[in-house]
């Protein structure tokens, strides 16, 4: 498949989509790993101009593409939160605030889905991160996590994310995709690939890029997805640290980080109109060899228009 990252798209599609996100562990009963995340994102046709996207790979001879930008941050904490100690068996504290530029692009002849990413931002204090979950514990009055004196220190994240989805099947009830994609930069490093199952009453996953658009026939979709994944890690700043080592701070090294770490997404989503909700289950694999398998929830609300 050839890339551009210039090419004038033939059609930006007009939709605007804006969707609530957060992931937590809570209805899985953890509280540990990667425990938290919020998210506000948007695609809106006047993010066409943002510079970023000279530099966002789409296939060749893409046929549309949409163009969005998303704040996110996430929150990673060892499994004893109400220790006031380093827990140098178990996963550092560290927080990461991203502000992410991004474009889908779809070449619908050949059948595939480009989706290229550009995340800035920082790890460490300044990403808020702690402040958040010690303030969400005590107004939930849960465990107060006490270990965030000894997170990962401030470092700048500056990652560019790619992902091709080629379809394989597919029909009104079922569709079936593959996935690759790759990470690189100050956050993360690594390769995965992946299928994609859908099944139920739903647009076409291609021609609306991958969003939870508007139904094309009634007012109701409803749809059930499996997303089992294999990532390749070579880096992950959240648990070795940046570059610049402080003496202060716990890091796990390469030799102990999990080479390989599978994922299984599961979940639905339903959509009526313009309204949405996706709520989806996440397994994944130990990522650290003195580490343990975690369970987490994400839920997205969405309007799009």
């Amino acid at each position: 498949m050839f890339l551009t990252s210039g090419a004038e798209a033939q059609q930006v599609i007009g939709n605007r989509l804006y969707k609530l996100g957060w992931d937590n562990d809570v209805f899985m009963m953890t509280d540990h790993y990667y425990t938290q995340g919020l998210s506000l994102s948007m695609v809106n046709p006047f993010l066409k101009n943002n510079p970023v996207n000279l530099i966002l790979l789409k296939p060749k001879q893409y046929e549309k593409v949409a163009y969005g930008f998303t704040v996110d941050q996430r929150t990673y904490t060892p499994k004893d939160i109400r220790s006031d100690e380093i827990q140098y068996s178990d996963r550092p504290y560290a927080g990461v605030l991203v502000f992410s530029s991004q474009s889908t692009s779809a070449n619908i002849e050949r059948k595939v889905l480009f989706k290229a990413e550009l995340d800035i931002g920082v790890m460490g204090p300044a990403s808020g991160a702690g402040q958040v979950q010690y303030h969400y514990h005590d107004l939930t009055d849960n465990s107060l996590p006490n270990g965030w004196g000894y997170q990962q220190y401030n470092w700048p994240v500056l990652n560019y994310n790619f992902e091709a989805t080629k379809e394989f099947y597919s029909s009104p009830m079922m569709d079936i995709y593959g996935k690759a994609g790759a990470r690189v930069g100050t956050l993360h490093d690594d390769v995965t690939v992946a299928m994609l199952f859908r099944f139920g009453k739903m647009n076409n996953y291609l021609s609306n890029l991958g969003m939870p658009l508007p139904s094309e026939k009634g007012n109701w979709q409803l749809y059930f997805n499996a997303e089992p994944s294999l990532t390749v890690v070579g880096y992950n700043a959240t648990m070795q640290g940046g570059w610049h080592r402080n003496p202060k701070i716990h890091y796990i090294e390469y030799q102990d980080i999990s080479p390989v770490v599978y994922r299984l997404k599961t979940g639905l989503g339903l959509i009526y109109k313009n309204y949405g909700l996706d709520f989806n289950v996440f397994y994944n694999s130990k990522e650290f060899k003195e580490g343990t398998s975690h369970w987490f929830t994400g839920t997205r609300l969405f309007l799009t228009f």
